[in-house]
C-alpha cells in the first residue's frame, strides 16, 4: 500500500466519524432555523386566541381602506384572500403579566396550496415557521417585558405554488409566564360577535346635572391631530332619547349629526307606526334629515362640515315638552368663528320630558380602522334650566360599552385634565381607566353667551 492510498483511507475514515457525530447537530440546527414539526401538543393550560376578532390587516399595498376589507370580512372578521408577502396581519391581545410568552397555532390548507413559510414577530424578535400540512404547528418563545398589550405580526413568505394562497391561522395557542392576571382578547365563545369587538370599547361620559328641569346643554369638543382618524363619531351632547356630535368617515367629508331615536324599538324605521315615528319640524340650510336604523330607529339630520383637528367647536341642544304629550328637541352646531348652524328640530311623540340622561362618547364605527388610537377633549360644559338659570357642570363619570365591560378589548381610558374632560379609545395601547371612575374639572365660572332668539330664526 503507498502513502497516499493510506492517507485517502484515514481521511476517508476521520470523515465518516465526523458525518456521525455531526448529523444530529445538523438536524437539530435545521429545526430550530425552520420549526414545522407536526404534530405539536400545546400545553394542557393554553389560552386559545382565536384568528377570528383578535387578527387585523396592519399593513398592506394599496389603499389601506380598499384592501384590509378584502383580506379580513368586516362583517364576520373571517380571513378572505391573503397571498401578498407585503401584507402584514397582527394579532392582539391584553395581558396583566410579564415574561415568557410561548406560541403555537392551528394551520389549514386552502386548496391548491402545497405549502408556505410564516414570519411571527413579537416585541422586535422574529420566529419562521414552514408549513407543509394540515396541522399544530409550535412558533416559540418571546419575552413581554411589561403588562399591556402584545402584538404579533404576521406575515406569509414563500407559497408554493407561487401566489396560492397562505394556509390559514383559525387558532393561536399561548402560555407562559407572561400570561398572569386578567386577559383581554375575544374567546372562541364569543367570535360570532366579533363585528363589534373588531370595532374596540365604546367609550363615555356621563354628566352630573344640576337639580331642576333642564332645557339646555351646551358642551365643546376639540379633536387632537393624533386623535382624528377616519370612521369616528366625537359625540357631544347625548340625551336619553338621541345624541349630537361630529364625525370622520373613511369615504367622505367630515360631518355634523344630530339624531332622536323613535319611542318604538326596532331597527327597521319601515316598521315604525305612523303614530310612533320621528317628525321633522324645520332643518337647516345644507342639512339632510331623513329617518335612520340599523341601531335603533327614528329621525336623523346631517350637513358636510370642515371642522379641523385641534379647533374647539360647540353643540347646544334644547329639549321642551310642547304639552301635549310629545317633546321637541333641536340641534346646533357652532363653528370656528362662533357661528351657529341648525341642524334640525324633531318631535317625538308619546314622550313627555326635559334633557336627561347628559352624556358624551368616542365611538369607532369601522373594524378595519380600531387600529388606530382616536381621542378628544370636553370642556365648558353649561346646562340652562328652565327659568333661565345657567349652571355649570364639572362632574362626570367614566363609562364604556359592552366590549369594554367584557373584557374583549381593554384599550379604553377616560380623565380630566384641568378645565376639560378627555377620552381615548382603540389602537391597542396599555393604559385602562376602570369602569365607573369619577372625575372633576375645574370650572370657568363664565356661561356661555348666546342669543336663543336668533337661534330660532336659523
Amino acid at each position: 500500500m503507498d502513502e497516499n492510498h493510506y492517507l485517502w483511507k484515514t481521511d476517508r475514515k476521520i470523515m465518516h466519524c465526523l458525518f456521525k457525530t455531526l448529523l444530529p447537530v445538523l438536524f437539530l440546527a435545521a429545526a430550530c432555523g425552520n420549526p414545522a414539526a407536526t404534530p405539536f401538543e400545546p400545553a394542557p393550560d393554553a389560552v386559545v386566541i382565536p384568528f377570528q376578532g383578535n387578527v387585523f390587516v396592519t399593513e398592506t399595498p394599496g389603499s389601506f381602506y380598499g384592501e384590509a376589507p378584502r383580506i379580513i370580512d368586516t362583517r364576520n372578521s373571517r380571513l378572505q384572500s391573503w397571498n401578498d408577502p407585503a401584507t402584514v396581519l397582527s394579532l392582539y391581545f391584553r395581558t396583566e403579566g410579564k415574561g415568557n410568552l410561548h406560541l403555537a397555532f392551528q394551520a389549514t390548507q386552502p386548496t391548491g396550496t402545497e405549502s408556505n413559510e410564516f414570519a411571527f414577530t413579537c416585541n422586535g424578535t422574529t420566529r419562521k415557521v414552514h408549513v407543509t400540512a394540515p396541522g399544530t404547528y409550535d412558533i416559540g418563545t418571546f419575552d413581554v417585558p411589561a403588562p399591556g398589550y402584545v402584538q404579533v405580526d404576521i406575515q406569509g413568505n414563500a407559497a408554493k405554488p407561487a401566489r396560492a394562497q397562505f394556509y390559514r391561522i383559525p387558532t393561536f395557542y399561548a402560555d407562559g409566564t407572561a400570561l398572569s392576571g386578567e386577559l383581554n382578547f375575544t374567546p372562541e365563545d364569543k367570535v360570532d360577535d366579533s363585528y363589534w369587538y373588531r370595532r374596540g370599547p365604546s367609550v363615555h361620559l356621563f354628566y352630573d346635572f344640576p337639580e331642576g328641569d333642564a332645557e339646555w346643554f351646551y358642551n365643546e369638543a376639540t379633536v387632537p391631530e393624533e386623535g382624528s382618524v377616519p370612521a369616528t363619531y366625537y359625540m357631544l351632547t347625548g340625551f336619553k332619547e338621541g345624541y349630537m356630535g361630529i364625525q370622520t368617515h373613511t369615504d367622505g367629508p367630515n360631518t355634523v349629526l344630530f339624531s332622536v331615536w323613535s319611542p318604538y324599538q326596532t331597527d327597521n324605521p319601515g316598521a315604525i307606526p305612523e303614530d310612533m315615528r320621528i317628525q321633522t319640524l324645520r332643518k337647516g340650510a345644507g342639512v339632510t334629515a331623513q329617518d335612520f336604523g340599523g341601531e335603533g330607529s327614528g329621525g336623523q339630520s346631517f350637513m358636510d362640515y370642515p371642522w379641523k383637528p385641534g379647533t374647539a367647536y360647540g353643540t347646544l341642544v334644547h329639549v321642551h315638552p310642547d304639552g301635549k304629550g310629545n317633546t321637541d328637541y333641536t340641534g346646533y352646531f357652532r363653528d370656528e368663528e362662533g357661528n351657529w348652524h341648525l341642524l334640525a328640530s324633531f318631535r317625538r311623540p308619546h314622550t313627555d320630558t326635559w334633557y336627561q340622561g347628559a352624556y358624551s362618547f368616542l365611538e369607532c364605527f369601522d373594524p378595519n380602522t380600531s387600529i388606530h388610537t382616536r381621542s378628544v377633549r370636553f370642556g365648558n360644559q353649561w346646562v340652562r334650566l328652565k327659568d333661565g338659570t345657567w349652571k355649570e357642570v364639572t362632574e362626570a363619570r367614566f363609562s364604556c360599552d359592552n366590549t369594554g365591560r367584557t373584557g374583549m378589548r381593554g384599550d379604553l381610558y377616560g380623565a380630566s385634565d384641568g378645565a376639560f374632560f378627555f377620552l381615548k379609545n382603540c389602537g391597542f395601547f396599555d393604559e385602562k381607566t376602570p369602569y365607573g371612575t369619577r372625575f372633576t374639572r375645574t370650572g370657568g365660572g363664565t356661561a356661555p353667551d348666546i342669543d336663543f332668539e336668533s337661534l330660532e330664526n336659523l
